[in-house]
């Protein structure tokens, strides 16, 4: 893991995970809202929903996933990266992924947890290459099984993966 990789000294901001937290407990408002009041969501325009799903985990285990995956990657990840970096991964590669998923007719949430997949493997990679190779192929399989084979939410996480990788790599995760 990431946290092995580097130094005692560095391991972000006193050892916590504030960011990690606040987005775990963002998902879990996002659950609320989508469970127990589903017809807020109707008077959402498309942009609206699309930006929304960012934090929708579509269901208890949905949720329950999600907020696991961004525990075990999200707390890593939050190590060596800076704040701006990680909720820029988080938000941006969920968007994508939401509008891609959008696009191909589909309908879902928590995409943003392969977006910080994705930087995970890039910061990863500059540790440790076959590790990081690895743990891709790992990801792809959970995706292609999640995905339940449904084309549109395969390309959904896919498109959140790459672009938190594109994201980590441009803006210089792990690079502290």
């Amino acid at each position: 893991m990431l946290a092995n990789s580097r130094s005692r000294g560095s391991a972000g901001w006193n050892g916590n995970h504030r960011v990690t937290i606040a987005l775990i407990v963002l998902e879990a408002l996002g659950w609320l809202v989508e469970s127990f009041f589903p017809g807020l969501l109707f008077h959402l325009t498309r942009v609206e929903l699309i930006l929304f799903a960012t934090i929708m985990p579509g269901g208890l285990l949905g949720l329950i996933f999600a907020g696991f995956f961004i525990w075990i990657i999200g707390s890593q990840l939050e190590m060596v990266a800076r704040p701006w970096q990680y909720l820029l991964v988080f938000f941006g590669s969920g968007i994508v992924g939401a509008t891609v998923m959008t696009i191909m007719g589909g309908v879902g949430g928590a995409l943003a947890a392969f977006g910080l997949a994705g930087a995970y493997v890039y910061a990863m990679s500059r540790y440790n290459y076959g590790a990081a190779v690895r743990w891709a192929l790992f990801l792809l399989l959970i995706n292609v099984l999640l995905s339940g084979f449904q084309p549109a939410i395969l390309l959904g996480m896919a498109g959140a993966f790459g672009t938190g990788l594109g994201l980590a790599w441009t803006t210089g995760v792990g690079e502290r």
